[in-house]
């Protein structure tokens, strides 16, 4: 999904400079507006704004998630995307030399776009379930608010019907029955969550330094999967 936003931003990046004279609201304005307006460099401008923030997203997901920080990584495109949105409501005017500031109004109008998308696209990023992978030592959850647990730190793993109730939400994600991330639960205290289905089984894991994480799925069946993977290697 991370790499998905990357790809569109540096697609929006390309389609800018090639029509450069389809960007939002141009084509309305008077003919003195537009020749008040560096159009060459406007569109140079935003598709080298769009690039960086593409790389960006897509390289810094990539070096997070390989220093192992789910979380960091889960809100670097959000910021690089609303930094980017910054930098070209700031910097922009430079090309328009209209009085009224045609670049100004409409950026803030991109500004606006932007934070939008951004957040409904860390939305969508934060339902898609979580995937997992048994690896020779642990076992990896991808995705937002991912995490992964090395065998030899596992304390106890059960499978439950139910779970105490959860409290409050520290650092995560909290869409109905989603439940990602960081969360204060009944009679635990700080657990991870990965919970993607309100009604069980549940599958509880307790590690040596006493951190709880619950993890479940809307397929039944692919939780308890993942029960009897783990439960093999300890």
């Amino acid at each position: 999904m991370i790499t998905l936003i990357g790809i569109m931003l540096i697609s929006f990046g390309f389609l800018v400079k090639a029509f450069p004279k389809l960007i939002s609201g141009y084509n309305t304005m008077s003919k003195r507006q537009q020749e008040n307006i560096d159009i060459e460099g406007l569109s140079t401008f935003m598709r080298n704004t769009f690039l960086a923030m593409g790389f960006l997203v897509v390289v810094g997901h990539i070096l997070l998630k390989a220093i192992n920080q789910p979380t960091l990584s889960d809100y670097f495109a959000p910021v690089v995307i609303v930094l980017g949105a910054i930098i070209m409501v700031v910097k922009g005017r430079q090309f328009d030399h209209n009085q009224e500031k045609f670049v100004n109004s409409k950026f803030k109008v991109l500004f606006t776009a932007l934070i939008l998308i951004g957040a409904l696209l860390s939305v969508i990023y934060g339902i898609i379930p979580a995937k997992h992978e048994m690896k020779q030592e642990s076992v990896a959850f991808s995705g937002s608010y991912g995490t992964e647990l090395k065998f030899s730190e596992i304390d106890s793993i059960a499978l439950t019907d139910r779970i105490p109730r959860v409290l409050a939400r520290t650092n995560g994600l909290g869409l109905g029955q989603i439940k990602k991330g960081t969360f204060r639960v009944e009679d635990i205290g700080k657990a991870h969550l990965l919970v993607h289905a309100s009604s069980g089984p549940f599958l509880v894991i307790i590690s040596r330094s006493g951190e709880t994480t619950i993890i479940n799925y809307k397929d039944k069946a692919k939780t308890e999967q993942i029960y009897q993977e783990i439960q093999s290697k300890i």
